[in-house]
């Protein structure tokens, strides 16, 4: 009975094998290929030995191209292949894997090359034909490596050019041309959040970040301490250039507040309540008004909502 059973399974086998090698070819839906070449066993299953013929050079990686049923016919014919396309319609579409080269592996091998090139540091770089730079390789490739080659600097005009190739020193490596321009960088105070009317800045809140030195106008502050203390006359942006124009001293009185007036000399102290007229910080000279006498003098603001006239102004404060 075992000798029985197990001639039965031999012949299934030996059966199922020989089925599986009388398979009819059939055409793959689609194809991606790794290598530099295409062969038939990219297009066609249960060919055999015939699936190792090289055919064609693959697409570029990356990129992809449409066979459609009359190539496939006359491929299948030429190389004795039995099959025939089902319609007019019928096709394959084939892909060359590829992987997309990092920009910034790109910039940061650019940037290093220019260097060497005499660019001075520190500098910034404007990639002009970033748009077009799509460098797609085999993805095969191992780790990659980029090198910059044929590097052309202007000092007058500050442009540049030069090959990036990748992977670097390969025999089949991608190489496209790349042209930009340097500009230098001046390294300048802004916030580092956003502040507004009433706050006055302290070192907490600056902090250093470069900028193109052709944008870094004269009224734009380059020394932290001219920040310090001041405040924003209206809401200045987080890391946002400041100009001289955009701070004053902080406001100690408001227009219309009211305010001690207050009077000293070596023989006598004199106070009182009056309104300012106009807003101003420490030291700025106001006019105010006198609630009693009701008489406009001019004080100088020493603190919040405090403010001193001198040995003239007597005369308007006691009356």
């Amino acid at each position: 009975m075992k000798r029985l059973l197990l001639s039965a399974v031999l012949l299934l086998a030996s059966t199922g094998f020989a089925l599986a090698g009388d398979l009819p070819v059939s055409l793959k839906p689609s194809a991606t290929i790794e290598g530099d070449t295409v062969k038939l066993g990219d297009l066609w299953d249960n060919l055999g030995d015939k699936a190792e013929t090289v055919i064609a050079p693959s697409p570029q990686p990356g990129k992809r191209i449409s066979a459609d049923a009359r190539w496939l016919s006359a491929v299948a014919q030429n190389y004795g292949i039995n099959w025939q396309p089902a319609n007019m319609f019928e096709r394959i579409t084939i892909e060359r894997a590829g992987q997309q080269v990092d920009m910034k592996l790109v910039e940061s091998e650019l940037r290093e090359a220019l260097g060497m090139e005499g660019v001075p540091a520190p500098f910034e770089m404007e990639i002009a034909n970033r748009a077009s730079m799509s460098m797609v390789i085999p993805a095969s490739t191992g780790p990659v490596g980029i090198a910059v080659r044929d590097v052309v600097w202007d000092a007058r005009t500050s442009r540049f050019s030069a090959t990036v190739e990748a992977p670097a020193g390969a025999p089949n490596a991608v190489r496209q041309r790349i042209n930009g321009r340097v500009f230098s960088v001046s390294r300048i105070p802004v916030l580092n959040h956003t502040l507004g009317r009433g706050d006055v800045i302290t070192e907490r809140d600056v902090e250093w970040v470069e900028a193109r030195a052709e944008a870094v106008r004269r009224d734009i502050i380059t020394d932290p301490r001219q920040m310090i203390g001041q405040e924003p006359r209206f809401q200045v942006r987080q890391g946002a250039p400041v100009r001289l124009s955009d701070l004053q001293r902080p406001v100690l009185v408001a227009r219309n507040a009211t305010v001690t007036i207050q009077l000293k000399t070596p023989f006598m102290s004199l106070t009182t309540q009056g309104r300012a007229s106009e807003e101003g910080g420490k030291g700025d000279l106001v006019h105010v008004t006198n609630l009693q006498s009701k008489r406009v003098v001019e004080a100088v603001i020493e603190g919040p909502n405090l403010v001193t006239v001198t040995s003239h102004g007597a005369l308007a404060l006691a009356n």
